[in-house]
C-alpha cells in the first residue's frame, strides 16, 4: 500500500542529478556535459499511462511481485536510485 501512495503522492516531483563526467545516452548521439544538471521527473514517471495504466487509480496490486517484475525499477522511484538515494528507502524495502 505504501509504495502505491508513494506514487500517487511522491514526497518530491523532481529528482535533480549533477552530471560527473561527460555521458553519452545510449543508443543516441547526445552527449550530456559534465557539470550538467539533469532534472528526472518522478511525478510524470509515476502517472506515465504507458507504465501505470489509469494512473489516478489507487491500485496497491501494482506492486505485487508479479507486477513488479514486469516493470523497470526506474519506473518508481519516490525516493531517487543510486548511493544518493533517500535514507529512508533503507526502511521501507526491508518491509
Amino acid at each position: 500500500m505504501f509504495s502505491e501512495t508513494i506514487r500517487l503522492y511522491p514526497p518530491g516531483f523532481n529528482i535533480d542529478r549533477n552530471c560527473t563526467k561527460t555521458y553519452r545516452i545510449p543508443g543516441t548521439n547526445i552527449d550530456i556535459p559534465k557539470g550538467t544538471t539533469v532534472r528526472i521527473p518522478a511525478c510524470g514517471i509515476h502517472k506515465d499511462p504507458e507504465i501505470y495504466p489509469n494512473p489516478e487509480k489507487y491500485d496497491p496490486e501494482r506492486f505485487s511481485p508479479e507486477n513488479k517484475q514486469q516493470r523497470s525499477t526506474y519506473n518508481h522511484m519516490p525516493f531517487g536510485h543510486g548511493p544518493r538515494n533517500c535514507i529512508g528507502l533503507l526502511t521501507i524495502t526491508m518491509h
